[in-house]
Order: structure tokens, then C-alpha cells, then sequence
């Protein structure tokens, strides 16, 4: 079994050597249309302390950044690579258990943001990453991994057919509301529709109500309020 796996796991670096120079170019430097994250972006959408953005943006991600002080910024696959970490952390991995992960994973598949891919899964301890349906312990010893005791959470991701995130979903049990990079230079949309919704909140605070607004944009009350919760009823 142990060989069998080896020789699938060899394909499966070619495979990944063979995409890995289109996958590097296409995210390495953010250009518009990609997604524009500055701090306070990421801080709303992922609801995270400003505080530990900017350190991380500093830190371990620096290389990711790019701006200048007050204006450092990220693109789209940073962003869902922070919202792992913290997700990791709140599951119980240490900060060391995340960043030697991070890059064992970057070295190893060669890509820049690991962490932007959907095979990244949990046990509360240490992170694991599946290949051609086995799961790995992140390690640097390909350990084999029991799937009962594995956690799913990157549910508010959606992955594209090379299980690249390409979109995220804010809310808590809602998809009526989207960060999609295509859109908006990446910031929060009206799930289907290009409309801000910084825009519905600007006109529900001028006074105009929710069906107004609905019946304005032709979209349903439903999606006009999911853009409102978004600002005032939005938890983690």
C-alpha cells in the first residue's frame, strides 16, 4: 500500500509541477480585477482585529503584501489564506504548527499560497492536507491520517476545478452575499449581481427602505437584507 501510494504521489508532483508555473504567475503579483485587500478590507470581511492583520501582514505574510504603510494591501488568495490561519488557530493549532505547515506546503507543491487550496483539513492539533483522497499529515513525514477524526472548515470557500478558492462568502449561514475578486476590485457583492453593497447600505442610511431599494436594483427584500446583515448583525 505504502508503495502504491508513493508512485500516485509522484504523479501527483508531476501534475503539480507541470500547473505550478501558471498557478505562481497568475497569483504572484495582485494586479486590479484580482481583488484589492487593505488592512481594514481584510479586518471587516474576515472579522478580525485590525491589530493582528497588520502584524500578520508584517510578519509571516509580508512577502504576500504590497503598498506601503498605511495602503499595504493583499489580493484575493492571501486574504482566504488569512481567513485559514485564523480558522487553524481557532480550531486549536499553534501559530509555529500553522507556519511550518505553510511552508512545507509551499515547497512542496510549489505554490505560493498553499493555504488558498482546498484540500487543507484539521484534527485540532496538526494540519493535514489531502492527496488523491489520502489525507497527509503536514509534517514533512507524509503520515496517514484517520478521516473520522479530521475537521471540515473551510465551508464559506468556494473552490474552482484545480481546487483554487476563487470565491468567499462572509456570512454565517447565508451565500447571498460574496467576495469575489472578478467583482468590485474583490469587495463584498450581492451574491449573482456586480452590486456593492456598501452602495445598498449608503441608500438604506439616506432613508430608502428595503423594498425600494429591491424594487431600484431589481433583486429580491431577501438579498437586500443579507447586504444590511452584513454590517449589523454579522458574526463569526
Amino acid at each position: 500500500m505504502q508503495e502504491h501510494f508513493e508512485t500516485k504521489f509522484l504523479s501527483f508532483t508531476l501534475q503539480m509541477e507541470i500547473a505550478a508555473n501558471t498557478y505562481n504567475h497568475r497569483v504572484l503579483t495582485p494586479v486590479i480585477g484580482e481583488g484589492i485587500y487593505l488592512i481594514r478590507d481584510v479586518s471587516n470581511i474576515l472579522l478580525l482585529p485590525y491589530g493582528k492583520v497588520r502584524n500578520l501582514m508584517k510578519g509571516f505574510w509580508h512577502s504576500n503584501v504590497f503598498g506601503e504603510d498605511k495602503n499595504k494591501a493583499i489580493n484575493f488568495y492571501a486574504l482566504i489564506e488569512f481567513y485559514t490561519y485564523f480558522q487553524l488557530r481557532e480550531l486549536g493549532v499553534t501559530a509555529n504548527e500553522i507556519k511550518k505547515a505553510h511552508s512545507i506546503l509551499e515547497k512542496d507543491l510549489r505554490v505560493k499560497y498553499p493555504f488558498a487550496l482546498s484540500g487543507i483539513k484539521t484534527d485540532g492539533k496538526s494540519v493535514w492536507y489531502e492527496k488523491l483522497e489520502q489525507l497527509i499529515k503536514v509534517d514533512g513525514k507524509n503520515q496517514l491520517a484517520i478521516r473520522e477524526f479530521i475537521l471540515e472548515f473551510l465551508h464559506k470557500i468556494e473552490f474552482d476545478d484545480n481546487n483554487l478558492a476563487k470565491r468567499f462568502y462572509p456570512l454565517k449561514d447565508s451565500k447571498l452575499v460574496v467576495v469575489d475578486p472578478k467583482h468590485q476590485f474583490g469587495q463584498p457583492t450581492v451574491t449573482g449581481r456586480n452590486i456593492s453593497i456598501s452602495v445598498i447600505k449608503k441608500l438604506h442610511e439616506g432613508g430608502e427602505s428595503v423594498i425600494d431599494i429591491a424594487n431600484l436594483y431589481e433583486i429580491k427584500e431577501s438579498q437586500v437584507q443579507h447586504a444590511l446583515d452584513y454590517f449589523y448583525k454579522r458574526s463569526a
